[in-house]
């Protein structure tokens, strides 16, 4: 997928953060959070991204527990994960990733920055999505 980008996405309950790699999937920044207005209208938000950014590959943070037991929040990105899949996996590859303490790193690092909790609160879930991809991207450098 060389020159394709690849979008971080933190599934929320409220919020989706979402993050954007570099054409040459090296960096991410991030990008914006959507709201979880049911399941159809985030995919029909992030098809929309995906044409509009050039997005080869789909990452989506996965919380597991500490003990890696499934928790009703993991049930339910798999849930949206499968319909992701179904409905935009021709458009772009769909991976997973371990997305454990990504939003505690997020708080964490915005509190050090003296970031405004009003602020944080907007952006938090974009950070978290920054953190995953990074990650991501890290772990799969050729």
């Amino acid at each position: 997928m060389s020159g394709k980008k690849v979008i971080g996405v933190d599934y929320g309950l409220k919020r989706i953060g979402l993050s954007l790699s570099d054409d040459t999937a090296t960096i991410a920044f991030p990008y914006k959070y959507i709201p979880n207005n049911g399941t159809p209208e985030v995919i029909k938000n992030l098809k929309k991204i995906i044409l509009d950014e050039n997005i080869g590959v789909v990452l989506v943070g996965v919380p597991s527990g500490l003990k890696g037991r499934e928790s009703s929040v993991s049930l339910k990105v798999k849930e949206f994960i499968k319909e992701l899949r179904d409905e935009i996996g021709f458009l772009a590859g769909i991976v997973t990733f371990d997305e454990r303490f990504s939003s505690v790193q997020a708080r964490k690092s915005l509190i050090n920055l003296n970031v405004k909790r009003k602020r944080r609160k907007e952006i938090i879930d974009s950070v978290a999505s920054t953190l995953i991809l990074q990650s991501y991207l890290d772990k799969n450098k050729k």
